[in-house]
């Protein structure tokens, strides 16, 4: 059965702000420091963050294949991650659709608000699913890190299994275009195995 979390998205780590915003070296100007937390203030109050999922034995098809929930998936570089794992969670994650807005309200004005605005909605999107995926381990002991559609040789198109399995645009407002893009763009598709204690 799908379940569904909401959890509150809290301060977001600056660090991890300017590293997306491609700034992986240097001391930012405070000029620029001011402006990502007068953009934080505006974005937070914005942020719904939502997850849906649902636990899944792992069955193994063979040493590419895996079943999770009905969902065959092809490949070796998941079926390596989930070894020693009983169960994992499909997982969908979004911190709704504000971010979006905001990010091309931003744009008019400048293309530095719009790149501040697209590293907060990021940092905030990774905030929401490491805080669900540690929230988790507390409750069932070791996890793996999430294992997302486009990693490795994980196919992108699994998102729509994920997303279709899940249930997202009925029940968190995400959905997927035609293109394989996420509708709000600030959200995540993954599986997170649970190791075997």
């Amino acid at each position: 059965m799908v379940k569904i979390e909401k959890l509150e998205i809290g301060a977001l780590n600056k660090k991890n702000v300017l590293r997306y915003m491609g700034m992986w070296a240097g001391e930012p100007s405070k000029e620029l420091i001011s402006k990502i937390e007068k953009a934080e203030k505006k974005l937070l109050p914005e942020l719904s963050g939502r997850i849906a999922y649902i636990e899944a034995p792992v069955k193994r098809v063979s040493d590419t294949e895996t079943e999770l929930e009905g969902i065959v998936f092809k490949s070796k570089a998941l079926a390596r991650h989930l070894e020693g794992c009983d169960s994992a969670v499909l997982m969908a994650a979004t911190v709704g659709a504000g971010a979006d807005k905001l990010r091309t309200r931003a744009a008019v004005d400048s293309t530095v608000s719009e790149l501040i605005f697209d590293a907060l909605g990021t940092e905030a999107i990774e905030s929401l699913c490491d805080s669900f995926c540690e929230i988790y381990a507390e409750k069932t002991g070791e996890v793996t890190p999430r294992f997302s559609p486009g990693y490795g040789d994980l196919d992108l198109s699994y998102q729509k299994d994920l997303v279709n399995v899940l249930d997202t645009n009925r029940r968190i407002g995400l959905s997927l275009t035609d293109s394989l893009l996420m509708t709000p763009t600030k959200s995540v598709t993954a599986i997170m195995g649970i190791k075997n204690t």
